[in-house]
Parts: C-alpha cells; structure tokens; sequence
C-alpha cells in the first residue's frame, strides 16, 4: 500500500475526502491527515507519504509553500493541489514546485478517483525502475572482482606473448 497524506483546514471537506475514497481500492492507505501546511510538515517528513493531497489556501503555511518544503527536502512524494482559485500564478508556481495535479473546487469524486489511478500507476512505474536500477548496480558491484580478475588476466597474457614474440 502507498501512503497518503491529507491536508485540508476546512473540517467538513477533509471528512468528506477521507470518506468519500475507498483508499485501499486504489492501492493507498490514509497515513495522516492536518489542516495546515504548518502541522503537516513535520508529520510528512517523518512518514514520507508516496502522495499529498493539499488545499492551496491554508492558514499559517499554505499548500504551495508545503509543497515547496517537500520539494526542497528531495522527497519523491507526489502533490495534488487542489484549490477554489481559478488563478494562474498559483498554477505556475505549483508547477515548479514539482506538484503533479493542480485540481479546481468543489472536487469531483470521479476525477479524484481517476487522479489516483494515475497517481498509484505512476509510482509504481518509479518504484519498479527504482527497484531495477538498484538490481543492476548491484549486479555491477559483485560483478566487478572478476571483471578485474579477468581484465588483468588478458593484460598478463599479452605481456607475456609481446615478450615471447621479441624473443623470436
């Protein structure tokens, strides 16, 4: 299961996102929640959720900068940003603070689900090449004694036939 984490200062829209997606069905379990960048940073570092599911307009620390710490902390967590302001330099700060979806309200239960279908495939995908990357290094890494072994075998073997043949 990927982890989740949700940050929503609005009460009654937090309970209804936790309630409203069947997380497991999707491959996620609901690891944490807080309704503020501020209380969730901490929380989020410590657990290190796959995904964030944030609100943009928070008190005392907003999404965008939470998604910035996230951001700067090199954590391969993924954010969705969702927000009631249709306002395009939110949207372009989002982007370069790495955030995956940036997503309007109110927050249809259709596009949520389709949102972590995408979100689950694509940590997967990350995940696997991860997984596949660290497989091959250390397939090098035992690898390379004999290739050292073999590499100054030959090296001896034509130093020896280079001197054989200026004996003749």
């Amino acid at each position: 299961m990927l982890k989740t984490f949700l940050v929503e200062d609005e009460v009654v829209i937090r309970e209804m996102i936790k309630k409203m997606i069947p997380w497991e069905q999707y491959g996620f379990e609901l690891a944490g929640e807080a309704s503020d960048g501020e209380m969730a940073l901490p929380l989020i570092l410590k657990s290190k959720p796959d995904l964030l599911i944030t609100d943009i307009k928070m008190p005392f620390m907003d999404g965008l900068e939470l998604a910035k710490n996230i951001h700067e902390n090199y954590m391969n967590t993924k954010v969705i940003l969702f927000s009631g302001w249709d306002d395009f330099t939110y949207a372009r700060l989002a982007i370069s603070y790495g955030v995956s979806e940036y997503v309007m309200k109110p927050i249809d239960y259709e596009e949520m689900q389709r949102l972590l279908i995408k979100m689950y495939q694509e940590l997967e995908k990350e995940y696997n090449e991860k997984i596949n990357r660290v497989r091959l290094e250390n397939a090098y890494t035992q690898s390379l004694p004999l290739l050292r072994q073999q590499f100054f075998s030959r090296l001896m073997t034509e130093v020896m036939e280079e001197k054989e043949c200026r004996r003749r």
